[in-house]
């Protein structure tokens, strides 16, 4: 059973965005919430292991991910960018696809890159891709490790219908082996597909909110600062 544990967690760089954190989740699809800069992508790094708390204690698996070397941290845990273009380093995109894997020694599962990637594409240079295609890349390069955890931030974004589709498909498929997958977006109507478990909601008083992504309302998401189903799918009733 995987588990990401927060106890008194306050993150932030110099000045903390969110304190006193307590949850525990274990595997299952949750779904973070909250308004444009109110700590999303930071709790999502925080746990992932690039940002070191400002105080508190988060455990993933038991272990402190800002101590595990990078390389035992992306056997873990897969984080993918909300900027598909920050994570990337290798020249063509095939080499970017096989870099977590040389690094981590692990066969990784290719049926996610086969998903996401079309092969045309693997000789490309990876910063002349478009939007679209270099978010696939990205999500592929970073999730064909398999982790039992995935941090996926605002993974939606750039994705056109058919990127839309697939990785709503890979998220199911995850979830079919037992992942612990966070799903930091703003796109509620959407993310209601892969029917999440929890809802973690960051308030505009800094608090977190955790309950049953059934139970999440409108009400509570307009208070949040959040995008409603009703405002995103158009309707006035």
């Amino acid at each position: 059973m995987n588990s990401i544990i927060a106890e008194k967690l306050s993150i932030g760089y110099t000045t903390p965005l969110l304190t006193h954190i307590f949850f525990k989740l274990n595997n299952g699809i949750h779904v973070l919430l909250g308004a444009n800069g109110s700590g999303k992508t930071t709790l999502l790094k925080t746990i992932a292991g690039l940002i070191k708390p400002l105080s508190g204690k988060i455990l993933v698996n038991n272990k402190e991910p800002y101590n595990l070397k990078r390389k035992e941290a992306a056997k873990i845990i897969g984080y993918t960018w909300q900027n598909p273009y920050y994570g990337f380093i290798e020249a063509r995109v095939i080499d970017e696809i096989k870099f977590i894997l040389k690094t981590t020694g692990i066969e990784g599962d290719w049926e996610i890159v086969e998903m996401l990637v079309d092969k045309n594409l693997y000789d490309r240079d990876p910063y002349t891709l478009s939007g679209g295609e270099a978010k696939k890349v990205s999500l592929a390069s970073v999730l064909v490790a398999d982790q039992p955890i995935w941090l996926l931030d605002e993974p939606f974004n750039e994705l056109d219908y058919e990127g839309t589709i697939t990785l709503i498909e890979i998220i199911k498929r995850a979830r079919k082996k037992n992942k612990l997958i966070i799903i930091s977006t703003h796109l509620v109507p959407l993310i209601d597909n892969v029917k999440p478990d929890k809802y973690l909601l960051i308030k505009k008083d800094k608090r977190l909110e955790i309950g049953d992504w059934k139970q999440l309302d409108d009400d509570k998401l307009s208070s949040a600062g959040v995008l409603t189903r009703r405002i995103i799918c158009g309707s006035h009733a």
